[in-house]
């Protein structure tokens, strides 16, 4: 067996670092928090090169005094609890004693700080787990942290951080959730001389502005609850307001941000009656119960939070967002039906005279009710001739054809199609001259039926439209220059922090498609020109689409917004399953497919032709054995 050896503080310390300090933005995190549990008021934070190179943290706390200022950098040494009872009811943001040693050992680190009783400051500095003396400076009252070279003695650490833009992103997003969730207290926070964000303390909606701007407090509904000793209060999206993706989504409890599951799923119960799939809703909710109720101790991060009574919880949140956007919906029918109400009123007007009168005959209805019109496209199609006869297509030889689409079915129950090829299926390919295709018919208004020679197929009309619209609008763009058509008004696309770095990272690649779109302000772009061969483009739309798999998605090319674009159009465009296609259009569908030989699925990868061959048709019937 393996001698058993008993480490050094400066390496567990260094190991135990890894569970604090991933990466800078933890560091800010533990900073920050510290300076919340010191009672500051003021709090400005600055970073230089995605914090990698430089962090610093000043505060104006309570401050820690000359001969406690050692102890602040020992492993598991804190002020915020004194036993293990103290772990069932915690108020503070810090309370484990990791984070200024873990800190301290993968980093250089000085500290200067002051109380209140003290006329002087002390001066402190950490090398990789050394300690400097204590030295007696000048400075105000409060504490400031500065934070060099972060894991300059763990190379294997160090190579492994992102490039210093995506640290800043990363630092960006937790302070903006440490400013929604400590409303009183004012934040300066810049990076590498640029103010990111600055909150002046003034409370929930100052705290909001500062990070979201005015555009968010004209589509977000205040919401208040409470139910004993549990305070629900905070911010929801309007129903008709929604994001693209969970960014926008932030949940604190007793004046800590946490990751909860729980919440977001009770918010997100209630806004599916009122939103598209993939769309999210805005908010911002703080939930205040007694330390008792909860427990943080779950992971160093202090993210993941722990609820006593997790479906007391769930049922509040629920309820009070259901009610909100209940009241929301009825006084916006309401205030749209008065209006309609005025309008019925002062609008029936007869010329008399070369005067116009006012009639007062006019009688409103006392139930009136508005109805905004949805969001849903109705096909108004005429039902010709249900008959369905033979047709002739003409077709031309094709000596690339080589391959056509198999089928395995094993035990002849159900055809199971297994596409080898992406062409076209052999029945309607170039490989011929000339054939008879005989259309049977259809069912459901969904699948076409086609019988050539002793094969049958069936058809998804959907799924074979939208994979011929998709083609057509490919060749829109293939081989040609991009051109940029300039926009009579600029569109302002909003971004969070996340979100603007994506498209700055993605910008050439904007720029090569068409777009004319420069950087607007720190968190926002102007769109000035739009590509000219993206036909009735929707700017909104499209860039939502792509900012929805930010977190999946590191870059784009040219062909993927393309393809992702036109898949969706030729989606939207493309005849529906339980449309009731004429005998004409079928035959026209039919054509396309033979002419243009695409590819044998739909844009998203869906098969649109299943073959059943009349040998297998008869093993089914038991005609052969």
């Amino acid at each position: 067996m393996s001698k058993i050896n008993v480490l050094e503080p400066n390496v567990f310390n260094k190991i135990a670092a890894g569970e604090v300090v991933e990466r800078p933005a933890s560091i800010v995190k533990e900073l920050v928090e510290n300076s919340i549990d010191a009672g500051s008021k003021n709090i400005d934070i600055f970073i230089i090169d995605g914090g990698i190179s430089y962090i610093q943290v000043t505060d104006d706390g309570c401050g820690i005094e000359a001969s406690e200022v050692k102890k602040a950098f020992m492993p598991h040494a804190t002020s915020k609890i004194e036993n293990a009872d103290d772990l069932e009811s915690i108020g503070t943001l810090g309370f484990r004693g990791e984070a200024l040693a873990s800190i301290g050992s993968v980093a250089q680190v000085s500290l200067t700080t002051r109380t209140k009783d003290e006329s002087i400051a002390s001066y402190l500095e950490v090398d990789g787990g050394i300690f400097s003396e204590v030295k007696q400076i000048g400075s105000p009252v409060g504490t400031e942290v500065r934070v060099k070279n972060i894991f300059y003695n763990i190379p294997v650490r160090r190579k492994f951080l992102k490039k210093p833009k995506q640290e800043e992103n990363a630092i960006s997003e937790i302070v903006a959730r440490l400013i929604l969730a400590n409303p009183n207290i004012s934040f300066t926070y810049s990076a590498d001389d640029k103010v990111v964000y600055q909150s002046s303390g003034k409370g929930k909606e100052d705290a909001l502005y500062s990070v979201y701007g005015s555009n968010i407090l004209k589509n977000v509904i205040p919401i208040s609850v409470e139910d004993d000793d549990i305070e629900v209060s905070g911010f929801v999206s309007k129903p008709t307001y929604s994001k693209p993706n969970s960014t926008y989504q932030t949940v604190i409890v007793n004046g800590r941000y946490v990751s909860c599951k729980l919440i977001s799923t009770a918010v997100m119960r209630v806004y599916e009656d009122y939103m598209m799939t993939r769309a999210y809703p805005f908010f911002v909710i703080y939930i205040n119960l007694p330390n008792t109720d909860i427990d943080v101790n779950v992971h160093p991060n202090k993210l993941d939070i722990k609820f006593l009574d997790s479906q007391r919880v769930f049922a509040l949140i629920n309820h009070i967002i259901d009610n909100t956007l209940m009241d929301f919906r009825n006084s916006r029918e309401a205030a749209q039906e008065q209006l309609l109400r005025e309008q019925a009123e002062n609008i029936m007007f007869d010329y008399n005279s070369s005067n116009m009168v006012i009639n007062n005959n006019l009688k409103t209805s006392d139930n009136i009710i508005f109805k905004e019109p949805t969001q849903e496209a109705f096909i108004n199609q005429s039902s010709e001739d249900s008959k369905l006869s033979e047709i002739v297509i003409q077709t031309t030889n094709n000596e690339n054809f080589d391959s056509k689409l198999v089928y395995n079915q094993k035990d002849m129950s159900v055809p199971e199609p297994i596409l080898q090829q992406k062409t076209l299926f052999e029945g309607l390919s170039k490989n011929f001259d000339m054939m008879t295709v005989k259309v049977v018919g259809k069912i459901f208004n969904t699948f076409i039926i086609i019988e050539i020679e002793d094969r049958v197929f069936l058809i998804d009309q959907h799924a074979a439209h939208e994979r011929v619209l998709y083609d057509e609008l490919m060749e829109v763009v293939k081989d040609r220059e991009l051109k940029i058509q300039p926009l009579l008004l600029p569109y302002i696309l909003e971004t969070n922090n996340l979100e603007h770095q994506f498209i700055i990272d993605n910008l050439e690649t904007f720029i090569r498609l068409g777009f004319d779109i420069d950087e607007f302000g720190s968190d926002s772009f102007k769109v000035s020109g739009v590509p000219y061969n993206l036909p009735n483009l929707e700017i909104g739309v499209f860039f939502n689409d792509i900012l929805r798999d930010i977190n999946t998605i590191l870059s784009l090319k040219n062909e993927d917004l393309v393809a992702e674009y036109f898949a969706q159009k030729a989606c939207k465009h493309a005849v529906k399953g339980g449309d009731d296609l004429k005998t004409s259009e079928i035959i026209n569908l039919l054509e396309q497919i033979a002419r243009d030989e695409p590819q044998l699925q739909c844009p998203h990868g869906r098969p649109f032709v299943v073959e059943i061959k009349k040998y297998d048709i008869d093993k089914w019937f038991k005609r052969i054995v």
